[in-house]
């Protein structure tokens, strides 16, 4: 084959192959697109088509920065290079320190975030509490958090001023009262300035607290005397033979005596009464009930035995007094008889 025939097809092919390569490296690329939260650099941001080989810049969206790669891509026959920059929101930091308030952070500090301030117990807001995070930082200013006052407290019958005397008083204050001389005070006698700005609790009273003295029937008071007023006392004791029931002793309270009154009840007794006896000789005998037990009573055959032997002692008496007046009769006669002899002679 000759040279020529070799030479002009290799020729042909070579330029084709030029032309193909200068056709690719001269097409152009449109308008490249960035990744999220980006936009094209100001210098490309109006420009549509981009010349083989031209290099354009991103830059982040407002609010949101770089993590440090490259912000270029370069057009290569048409494509452009991959997007390496990563955009992320801002962060605003610290949104500041509220005195006696605090920020809640919940939602976070970064671009577009929001932070809530509130004030402790006691403190009250002026102003706005919410700051957003914005592209320069932190919008607004630190709010203010000021305590809560209290006027005047309320005046009270029969009571004197307050102590301390004001005419506002901050959040937590406490004033107390005090009655004039001869009243009690009743109900607490401090009372807070509270975080709504009103004194708690209710104020106290002032009045005349007196107690009747007590009546306990067949009881002795042994200590406390009327006139009986706030706290005064008084003891009771019963008389001899009774016994008491109930609280000896009593105080005076606001609301009357502290119990009832005690009372004396006689004492139960199974003492009998004494009598006065004349004493006998039956009374000296013991009966024969008292000597024998039941099981054996022979008081009917004791009884005939001694009915008996009365009755014979007594027949005996009578026929010895029989026969000495027998006698005497006799001797009597006799006497006679002898007088009348010696008469007739």
């Amino acid at each position: 084959m000759q040279p020529s025939n070799i030479c002009w097809p290799l020729t042909i092919w070579m330029v084709q192959l030029a032309l193909i390569v200068l056709t690719v490296q001269a097409k152009n690329c449109t308008k490249p697109i960035g990744g999220a939260n980006m936009v094209l650099s100001d210098a490309f941001i109006t420009q549509e088509t981009f010349v083989d080989g031209a290099k354009v810049a991103f830059q982040c969206s407002i609010g949101y920065a770089g993590t440090g790669w490259s912000p270029s891509v370069t057009c290569t026959a048409g494509v452009w290079s991959e997007v390496k920059l990563k955009c992320e929101r801002k962060s605003c930091g610290n949104p500041g320190e509220v005195m006696n308030g605090q920020f809640s952070l919940s939602e976070g500090t970064l671009f577009g975030d929001q932070v809530v301030a509130t004030c402790n117990t006691g403190y009250v807001l002026v102003g706005s509490g919410v700051r957003t995070c914005m592209a320069g930082g932190w919008d607004g200013r630190v709010p203010v958090c000021e305590v809560v006052k209290c006027g005047k407290p309320p005046n009270i019958v029969n009571g004197g001023p307050v102590v301390p005397p004001d005419d506002t008083y901050d959040y937590g204050s406490v004033v107390q009262y005090d009655c004039e001389k001869d009243y009690t005070l009743v109900g607490t006698k401090y009372i807070t300035c509270s975080e709504n700005g009103e004194f708690q609790p209710a104020p106290p009273a002032c009045k005349m607290v007196s107690c009747p003295p007590p009546v306990v029937e067949n009881g002795v008071r042994i200590d406390g005397r009327p006139p009986y007023t706030y706290m005064s006392f008084v003891t009771y004791r019963c008389n001899a033979g009774y016994e008491m029931e109930g609280q000896a002793s009593l105080t005076c309270k606001i609301e009357g005596w502290s119990a009832a009154y005690p009372t004396c009840k006689a004492l139960l007794t199974t003492t009998k009464p004494t009598t006065t006896k004349r004493t006998t000789i039956q009374d000296r005998v013991p009966r024969p009930t008292d000597l024998t037990p039941k099981a054996n009573d022979n008081t009917g055959v004791i009884a005939g035995c001694v009915v008996g032997g009365l009755a014979i002692i007594c027949g005996a008496v009578f026929a010895v007094y029989k026969v000495k007046q027998s006698s005497r009769g006799g001797y009597s006669s006799n006497v006679a008889t002898k007088n009348s002899e010696d008469n007739e002679l």
